[in-house]
């Protein structure tokens, strides 16, 4: 009539759920880094003016390789068909071809370094392309003066 192992059968409950809260906790982590990997990811990419484009480029031969290493399906030619016409849907979206355009527009390039305005002292480090400030110096005194106020490295 009553069953006798109603506390063992609440234990192994609670013991489940406890299991069940640290797999929660773990998995939010797992999100919480994920999300910070993204969010610096995507700075770099607006740091060093990177596209998605340009990251699928790079990486397409590795990923294909990896599929080769990883599974029966990547042998198979419709699936490498389905995988480029993947890419060439990623790559040829409004966003890659307008940062491609922008690109070419940014105009004038100078060598990397650090390049010192004579009359403000303001330093300012080009990476990879001229930042919006170097930009506005060439524009305002030419591309050839403001080579000139590149620091030379030590």
């Amino acid at each position: 009539m009553f069953d006798q192992d109603l506390d063992l059968k609440i234990k192994e409950h609670e013991e489940k759920i406890e299991e069940l809260r640290q797999l929660k906790e773990a998995q939010s982590k797992r999100q919480e880094g994920y999300d910070l990997y993204h969010e610096q990811v995507r700075n770099l990419f607006d740091e060093y003016g990177i596209s998605e484009y340009d990251i699928f480029d790079v990486r397409a031969k590795a990923i294909v390789d990896w599929l080769k290493a990883h599974g029966k399906k990547a042998d198979k030619p419709a699936f490498f068909e389905e995988l480029q016409s993947y890419f060439a849907r990623q790559g040829g979206s409004k966003g890659s071809r307008k940062a491609a355009k922008s690109a070419k527009a940014t105009g004038p390039k100078l060598e990397i370094g650090i390049y010192v305005h004579p009359n403000t002292g303001e330093r300012i480090e080009k990476k990879r392309r001229n930042p919006k400030t170097l930009d506005e110096w060439i524009e305002a005194f030419g591309i050839e003066e403001v080579a000139q106020w590149r620091e030379a490295s030590e």
